[in-house]
């Protein structure tokens, strides 16, 4: 399987990374960024913070070049949002599979868009939804399927983050470009709640460029809030966390706590299930790969999918301090 990756941010080392951890079958041959630095082992708009095993990978600064010279079977696009139609498009027409960070696009025009070229090209184009594999999160979907605790009955989701050096004064900054916090770090939980507990019946959001926090009402007395923040201070760093309360027990999970992931049951002793070391970011490349060469059928995130949770990210982002 050769790959090429398209961008060299933070997202693109990642997906480099997590291509080249696959090992056997499996090889990175390209990489395309506007400011390449060939032969460093550095690249894109990092700044030179971020070391990438570029030995044996032909670097480009132009996509269709890229797409001419080498024989690809699948690239990961990982591009500023606003650009994602457009390489993910011009990809799927050379004939290969795409793998696009999310969000999936900046409309659902564009999403549109994407999802006809795939049909067209009869490739696979699947969106980074990478909470969908990440191990506490898909431990919790389990858990909502199975009924192990009762149903569930309340929920909270948080996404809080200082803003990244490398994204200050870059598109990412831009609400034009990135589609601001709502889009860029809201998607995750939005997507996720879609997934793992349903459509929502009615929502309220308030907030701004930078913060976003919404209140989704599930019916029957169900409710979900989800917090997403880009307001935090650079000493606070990230956390991800969820709290779910069933009708047996309360899970809680922080990317920040050690075990990250308590039950407390109404009855019996707490207990910290360990869903996996992996992360989501691995997760969603295996299975992609998995998908491409036919090892698995059933796609964790069909496009039609990652469409249906830009729309009602779309919704809060454009409902900010009203009913939506």
């Amino acid at each position: 399987m050769r790959v090429g990756i398209v961008g060299l941010g933070f997202m693109g080392s990642v997906h480099l990374r997590n291509w080249q951890a696959l090992g056997a079958g499996v090889r990175v041959v390209a990489v395309c960024d506007r400011h390449p630095v060939p032969g460093s082992g550095k690249a894109g708009n990092l700044g030179g913070e971020v070391e990438m095993d570029l030995s044996d990978v032909a670097v480009y600064s132009d996509m269709g070049e890229m797409l001419a010279k080498e024989r690809l079977d699948a690239v990961s696009i990982a591009l500023p949002t606003h650009l994602h139609r457009a390489a993910s498009i011009r990809a799927l027409e050379a004939g290969v599979h795409v793998l696009c960070e999310k969000p999936m696009a900046l409309s659902l025009a564009d999403c549109d868009a994407m999802i006809a070229a795939a049909k067209q090209a009869d490739k696979i184009l699947m969106v980074a939804h990478c909470i969908r594999f990440w191990p506490e999160y898909v431990w919790l979907k389990r858990a909502v399927e199975s009924g192990e605790y009762g149903n569930w009955r309340s929920a909270d989701f948080s996404r809080l983050s200082f803003v990244p050096s490398w994204a200050k004064g870059s598109w990412f900054s831009d609400p034009e470009k990135s589609g601001g916090a709502a889009l860029d770090l809201h998607v995750h939980d939005v997507d996720f709640i879609r997934w793992a507990l349903g459509d929502p019946q009615e929502l309220h959001s308030s907030g701004g460029v930078d913060f976003v926090r919404t209140a989704f009402d599930f019916g029957a007395g169900r409710a979900v809030s989800a917090t997403a923040s880009w307001r935090m201070p650079e000493s606070f760093g990230f956390e991800m966390a969820f709290e779910v309360l069933f009708e047996r027990a309360l899970v809680r999970f922080s990317s920040r706590s050690e075990p990250p992931l308590t039950v407390y049951p109404h009855d019996g002793e707490p207990s910290s299930p360990a869903p996996s070391s992996s992360d989501g970011y691995a997760g969603e490349i295996r299975h992609f790969a998995r998908l491409i060469s036919g090892e698995e059928r059933e796609a964790v995130v069909p496009p039609e999918d990652a469409r249906e949770s830009l729309g009602l990210a779309l919704r809060i982002r454009d409902a900010l301090g009203g009913e939506a």
